[in-house]
């Protein structure tokens, strides 16, 4: 077992005082998910059910809480993964939690959307906790795709 790290404690008492953490238990409970310890001190809800927050999202982040939409199984092929998320509870708790994540994330999104078109490429947050670990396109992947789609006859 990993010592706790001290910076990683602090980040469970902001994201716990700011009641980041306890909204994300809440949603867990509510989206029947099976909690496991994570990384650093996160919890991993496995097999979270409900639409909400994002209803296509893979992953999603509340505080400490990593809501997953797949089992410990699918998760084991997917490692960088969690490590993605682990660094969106930084990022909760660095805003204070519900008092300025989502907000300051959901204006990120829409700055991405109207630059490149989809909410995460261009998302301060989602770039910072690294694209291809959460499984998103990084621009290159998407000048690619770009460029082949353009090649191609119509």
């Amino acid at each position: 077992m990993t010592p706790v790290r001290t910076l990683d404690l602090l980040r469970r008492v902001v994201n716990g005082v700011t009641l980041a953490t306890p909204l994300g238990l809440a949603l867990a409970a509510t989206g029947r998910a099976r909690l496991h310890r994570g990384p650093r001190g996160t919890v991993l809800a496995c097999g979270y059910r409900s639409p909400f927050p994002a209803p296509r999202a893979t992953a999603v982040t509340i505080g400490d809480v990593v809501l997953l939409r797949m089992d410990a199984a699918q998760l084991a092929d997917r490692p960088r993964l969690v490590e993605h998320e682990v660094r969106h509870a930084v990022q909760w708790a660095q805003l204070l939690g519900v008092l300025g994540f989502p907000v300051a994330y959901g204006l990120a999104s829409a700055w991405s959307w109207l630059r490149v078109g989809d909410a995460a490429t261009a998302n301060v947050f989602e770039v910072r906790a690294g694209l291809a670990d959460g499984g998103y396109r990084t621009p290159a992947e998407r000048a690619v795709r770009s460029r082949r789609r353009r090649a191609q006859p119509e």
